[in-house]
């Protein structure tokens, strides 16, 4: 998790500028604008990424500006200016921003990580929001191991992609009411596990850092209140490109991401009540 705005900062200034500054968000308007706008342009108001600030030419420039970017900017630059003067910002987040399909490995880290810092614990979906800080803490590692364990070799969108079935599952009521629920489910069986990894007899010991921190960072991101660009199609089921389980001629084949392939139930009618 990012520690200042600095941070932020530094993170997308080596990220792929070009994908953050034309990647679409969800609609916002108001406190919104100014709060996603904070989060996405700071850079603009500081003068850290070259082209950006107020001061230099620039390929975003008042001239070639639309009204609305110009506004955006404008609200960009009044909140920094009050941030770096130690006072409060006025209006509470309202909208986070939605990692794309388009992005740079990178830029989705980016958007992640910085929405993950400026939401908090005040910014959960529903179904997480009533839960304590130990429940929370549990759910989130039970996602972030099944992120790491299955998709550490995958790019950002393999992640996600293992992330969204986890909660897919969490809410159809074929399956478990929770994260750990879902990816733990038939572990202590020697047979029937429904994600290897879990009942292999191997120690669940992240070793590669990176990815572990990355797996970390997107469990804490989707079980936010924001709404990504999908790439599983609501999907229940997935295996390696390489294998041919008994399972898949009865599914709805529905995406390919990375080395996996991934399936849903041709009946869809398991959805639990929110």
């Amino acid at each position: 998790m990012l520690k200042s705005f600095d941070t932020v900062l530094k993170i997308i200034r080596d990220a792929d500028v070009q994908a953050l500054m034309q990647h679409r968000f969800v609609r916002f308007s108001g406190a919104g604008l100014a709060a996603v706008a904070f989060v996405m342009l700071g850079a603009m108001a500081t003068g850290v990424l070259p082209g950006f600030s107020s001061s230099s030419a620039s390929p975003i420039s008042a001239a070639h500006a639309s009204p609305q970017l110009q506004a955006m900017q404008d609200k960009v630059r009044a909140r920094a200016d009050i941030r770096r003067a130690g006072g409060r910002l006025a209006a509470p987040v309202a909208v986070l921003p939605a990692v794309t399909s388009a992005m740079s490995d990178n830029a989705f880290y980016a958007v992640i990580e910085s929405a993950v810092q400026v939401a908090g614990e005040d910014h959960l979906a529903k179904r997480f929001a009533k839960l304590s800080a130990k429940q929370l803490d549990r759910e989130r590692m039970c996602l972030a191991q099944a992120i790491y364990f299955e998709a550490r070799s995958e790019g950002a969108q393999g992640k996600l992609a293992v992330a969204e079935v986890v909660l897919t599952r969490v809410a159809d009521k074929r399956y478990p009411g929770t994260i750990c629920g879902v990816v733990f489910q038939g572990s202590h069986l020697s047979t029937g596990c429904q994600f290897s990894w879990t009942c292999d007899g191997l120690k669940d010991v992240p070793a590669n850092t990176a990815a572990w921190k990355k797996s970390q960072s997107l469990a804490s991101y989707v079980m936010l209140d924001v709404q990504w660009e999908e790439v599983t199609g609501k999907a229940t089921h997935y295996h390696a490109d390489y294998v041919s389980p008994y399972w898949a001629p009865s599914l709805d084949e529905v995406a390919t991401v990375g080395k996996h392939i991934f399936y849903r139930w041709t009946n869809r009618n398991g959805l639990r009540d929110s």
